[in-house]
């Protein structure tokens, strides 16, 4: 038997019931209540429905954030199948690849993404249905208060998909996260339980909705009653804050490439409607907490720590912020996580290892992909259940609170010694003329390894400007001289993938190629001093 009481859409239909005048999402375009959002889901389900959409079935949906984005995510878990959200931004051979993997049974875009869709469909020879004039369409009727059938009751239970989420595969072949409406309900209580969520809020999204930080501001606004401002995106970040103070926002969700375009221009606008900040896909840096706090004074700031395969690990209560800074917190309620270490040995306290998480947001797996399923998810301490190993090494101190130190894949041995790159970006960011960092690591005939940090500095005038220079000596008295970059390399503006994220793929490419004649953001002399190391050798 069906239970739709345990399913995501129950969010929407019991918010709806309870308050249904109540605001829900808007844009610059459009603006639904409660009451209109469930219509217009409840028209997109049937429209779905006609093109052949069956529960289980894939559908795609490619839209910048926007009143049609959330629309168009709850029609598809009414008609019983499963989202698949991708960042309209996505190359025709990414969507191509995506297509062939999941094999949706439609797909949804809007005037910006359909002729990339059709695309992506011609490459791939496949006449799957293509909606968007009809979103346009269930949207205005919505607005205009036209009746509609009652939202449709998916015939799927709660462990069924609700969402297929791909990975930026920056480092290989995008992935398909496969997440149950289990795993997102539990997810959306546990966070916004402890964020606080309520119907007064408003809540600023200009993380990517295809990405779940972003995806999951929609399902705990429909859990809570609170409102989403859907917010294209940050990349004009004069123009973001702007609509930010003119929303009156009380919530702003970011992740820390955000913060540094923040700062410098937050005391232009009033922001003082925002009560709470909250952060997560990598961890805060200290400094980055600094200049938050400084921005956005009357905010609670929440440092928090995920990935996609289980939404949330980890949050900072924010008493403890103070002495704790770098902490990325304790696990999220009714989850639990210990780190393992070398020796295969787990621990919840004084110990550095692989971070594994236990609860009901973990992923039910990898779409089409066994093999990396079962690299992740593996036998848990319960007969029968199974765990997620993070991949990501993590330190847990003496009261087990957890302190990211890199993705496992990404430690670095530099000369026999082990450098985790995170170490290396907090020494960079410190520097005031640092904006933003990021440390890969690269291939050395006699150091086995070493480390190139890519820097964007500040927007404020220096006399001289900062060179790669001056940034090698600032590290050299704070790190380890194994730690200390080889090679420095100084952006006007760092490479993001769709969701935001610096783009490690970009960077890497760009050190790995031909060097143009050493200039002032250029190392001369790439190769650090490791004398002494390589002697010991």
């Amino acid at each position: 038997m069906f239970a739709s009481h345990s399913l995501l859409t129950d969010f929407l239909a019991k918010t709806t019931d309870a308050r249904p005048e109540a605001p829900a999402v808007r844009d610059a375009q459009h603006a639904l209540s409660y009451k209109g959002l469930r219509a217009a889901a409840a028209r997109t389900a049937q429209t779905l429905a006609a093109c052949g959409v069956q529960a289980g079935d894939r559908v795609l949906l490619c839209c910048p954030n926007s009143v049609s984005f959330v629309v168009a995510y709850w029609g598809i878990l009414a008609a019983g199948a499963v989202a698949v959200p991708l960042n309209p931004g996505t190359p025709v051979t990414k969507l191509a690849y995506v297509l062939r993997d999941c094999t949706p049974a439609a797909v949804i875009g809007d005037a910006s993404s359909a002729e990339t869709l059709r695309a992506a469909l011609g490459e791939i020879h496949e006449a799957t249905p293509l909606v968007s004039d009809a979103l346009e369409t269930c949207i205005r009727a919505a607005e205009a208060g036209e009746l509609v059938d009652p939202l449709p009751e998916p015939r799927v239970i709660d462990q069924d998909l609700a969402t297929l989420i791909y990975t930026s595969g920056s480092t290989g072949t995008p992935k398909g996260v496969m997440l149950s409406h289990l795993n997102m309900t539990s997810a959306a209580r546990s966070v916004a339980s402890y964020l606080g969520y309520g119907p007064e809020d408003r809540i600023f999204c200009a993380v990517p909705m295809s990405f779940d930080y972003g995806l999951h501001q929609i399902t705990m606004a429909a859990l809570t009653g609170a409102e989403v401002h859907a917010e294209p995106g940050f990349q004009q970040p004069l123009f973001g804050l702007k609509h930010l103070a003119q929303s009156r926002a009380t919530v702003f969700p970011v992740v820390p490439t955000m913060v540094p375009l923040i700062a410098p221009l937050a005391d232009r606008f009033d922001l003082s409607a925002v009560r709470l900040v909250s952060s997560t896909a990598a961890a805060l840096h200290v400094e980055l907490i600094d200049q938050l706090e400084a921005a956005l004074p009357q905010a609670t700031i929440f440092s928090m720590y995920g990935l996609t395969e289980c939404h949330r690990c980890t949050y900072l209560p924010p008493a403890e912020l103070g002495r704790r800074r770098s902490s990325v917190g304790l696990a999220i309620p009714n989850t639990e996580m210990w780190v393992v270490d070398g020796a295969g040995k787990s621990h919840r306290q004084n110990a550095t290892g692989e971070l594994v998480i236990r609860g009901s947001t973990v992923m039910q797996g990898y779409w089409n992909n066994p093999e990396a399923t079962a690299k992740r998810l593996r036998p848990g301490p319960r007969p029968g259940e199974r765990v997620l190993y993070t991949g990501d090494t993590c330190r847990l101190d003496a009261e087990g609170y957890l302190y990211f130190v890199g993705r496992s894949d990404d430690i670095l041995k530099i000369a026999g010694e082990k450098v985790a790159p995170s170490e290396v970006e907090a020494a960079l960011i410190a520097h005031p003329e640092v904006a933003e960092v990021c440390v890969l690591g690269a291939a050395h005939p006699v150091q086995g390894q070493v480390c190139h940090a890519h820097v964007a500095l500040t927007q404020a005038e220096a006399a001289p400007p900062c060179t790669d220079r001056d940034l090698i000596a600032w590290c050299k008295t704070r790190l380890d001289s194994h730690a200390v970059p080889a090679r420095i390399l100084i952006h006007a503006q760092m490479p993001r993938t769709q969701n935001g994220k610096l783009d490690r793929a970009a960077l890497a490419a760009i050190a790995a190629a031909p060097r143009p004649t050493a200039g002032p953001s250029e190392n001369p002399d790439p190769t650090p001093d490791h004398s002494d190391l390589a002697a010991a050798e």
